[in-house]
């Protein structure tokens, strides 16, 4: 989920109309602060979920030069690269109650620490974002980066604010866009009121890549690597959006109908691996760390920032041993990062960066989630530009275990190891959470589900091989954290709610 320029609003209003994709058609739509929302929803599913590509996996980190060397690593099936191992990321103003993690019987067992003394990619879309803001503009300070859904598709492009000059050459262009349902098309107008010049083949200008999601210096270890363009990103400069010819109308693009729930196999059962709870100070296989590194645990430098730590009990600072987090709420700005209570060794987490805390993410195609949690409104300003945007989000967990603030060529997140945003505040203040895809396949629509922010709300995350999906759904406020589910329970509480209150969004 991006915080974006007003120009971006208006792109992401051309596709609100996408089958399937989203519930916009079906009520009013309002923007707010450069996003759009469309209608609360209790369930949020994901179907298509995974598909073959590769990423840039880390094999080593240089704190001197700041540099770092990477391999390709492929990935494939179901919900790839998002079956690989994941961590669970926290932003205040939240208050965390209870949180377990459960995977089939027959998945490979995890090694357990039971109920120990226990023993900030801070929201790179969040952060990175400013920092990226930063570095265009030290390359162009005139150039924007744009974001809207097309087609059911997130896509990227960058505006070239100072325009043409005598000499330059940017022949018309086909915009395609759904709006209201409907297939539209138009020729994009690049010089406003102005006639296009006459383009030849040594003056026609290559496309331009999308831009990384955080732009890093590079360095000569890990050289910048343009990104393909896709068939769905196609440059829409701002004044084409504004200036479009008369649309052209054509049939709607129909998607397949969506499954109906995970479809989690009947007979299969699904063993609690991890549990905490606020209340009773249980924590069982869970350990809770932050981007603290130098704060008692952990390491910093000025190449890769602070690396992972553990946090202390309030989530606000480093520590120098495991903490159990206290019944309390994790203010504005700070955030944890949960994984596993299993510390990597002998290189079964792949790298890490030297001297960084580093522990197991959950892992697998099938995995579930549930969460308890509350995100009260935070009128101060302590949080600075964070404040008062609650998040629940998962990434990969080779980013946080190699660096999470520094240079994107030091992690695996730009080129598309997975990030998936389960509930996200975008602005301060803001009751509306939304949901977001990020991998090489990106995808995610304008529904939210609402901000709890007197009363805690239970949250179920589903990860379903058998049926590509990933499902969010708001549960019942009795429902319990058991030891064990059933498939039958978990196809259960994804399938109560009526479907005009799920939001359905097919990755294409």
């Amino acid at each position: 989920m991006k915080k974006s320029a007003p120009v971006v609003a208006l792109a992401a209003l051309l596709s609100v109309g996408n089958v399937l994709a989203d519930m916009c058609a079906m009520g009013p739509k309002q923007e707010l602060n450069g996003n759009w929302f469309c209608q609360p929803v209790k369930a949020i599913q994901y179907s298509n979920v995974g598909s073959s590509g590769s990423y840039k996996q880390i094999t080593s980190m240089n704190n001197q030069t700041g540099s770092c060397e990477y391999q390709m690593k492929a990935f494939s099936g179901p919900l790839a690269p998002l079956n690989e191992e994941v961590s669970l990321h926290f932003r205040g103003p939240i208050h965390i109650k209870q949180l377990a993690a459960y995977i089939p019987s027959s998945a490979k067992s995890v090694k357990k620490v039971r109920d120990t003394n226990v023993h900030q990619r801070a929201h790179q879309h969040v952060h990175n974002r400013l920092q990226a803001k930063h570095n265009v503009h030290a390359q162009n300070k005139r150039q924007e980066e744009v974001t809207a859904t097309i087609d059911g598709q997130v896509v990227h492009w960058v505006n070239n604010y100072p325009g043409p000059s005598p000499s330059s050459c940017i022949p018309p262009a086909m915009v395609t866009a759904t709006i209201d349902g409907q297939v539209q098309t138009w020729v994009n107008n690049w010089f406003g009121g102005g006639p296009a010049p006459t383009c030849t083949a040594s003056d026609t200008p290559a496309p331009v890549p999308a831009p990384a999601h955080n732009p890093a210096p590079q360095s000569a270890a890990n050289p910048p690597t343009p990104a393909p363009a896709k068939p769905s990103e196609v440059p829409l400069p701002t004044e084409a959006l504004m200036n479009p010819s008369t649309p052209v109308a054509q049939p709607a693009k129909v998607l397949p109908a969506p499954p109906a729930g995970p479809g989690i196999a009947q007979g299969q059962q699904y063993e609690r691996i991890a549990y905490y709870d606020s209340v009773s100070q249980t924590v069982d296989n869970l350990v809770f760390l932050g981007n603290h590194g130098g704060q008692g645990s952990g390491v910093f430098s000025y190449a890769f920032g602070a690396s992972l730590a553990y946090v202390n009990s309030a989530g606000t600072a480093g520590a120098s041993s495991p903490q159990k987090l206290t019944d309390t709420i994790i203010p504005s700005g700070s955030e944890i990062t949960v994984m596993l209570g299993q510390a990597c060794s002998a290189n079964d987490c792949g790298y890490v960066q030297p001297g960084s805390v580093a522990y197991h993410g959950f892992d697998g195609a099938d995995k579930v989630f549930l969460i308890e949690y509350m995100m009260p409104m935070d009128s101060g300003t302590h949080g600075g530009f964070e404040s008062d945007m609650p998040a629940i989000w998962m990434l990969n967990a080779q980013i946080p275990r190699t660096t999470q603030y520094g240079p994107d060529t030091c992690n695996c997140w730009t080129s598309g190891c997975g990030e998936f945003d389960i509930a996200e505040s975008l602005f301060e203040g803001s009751t509306y959470l939304k949901s977001t895809l990020h991998t090489n396949k990106p995808g995610g629509d304008s529904d939210y589900i609402e901000r709890p922010t007197s009363d805690t709300m239970k949250l179920a995350v589903v990860f379903s091989s058998s049926s590509s999906t990933i499902h969010i759904q708001v549960l019942p406020a009795d429902t319990d954290f058991p030891s064990t589910l059933a498939a039958s329970d978990i196809n259960k509480m994804c399938q109560a709610t009526p479907d005009n209150q799920v939001s359905h969004f097919s990755v294409t």
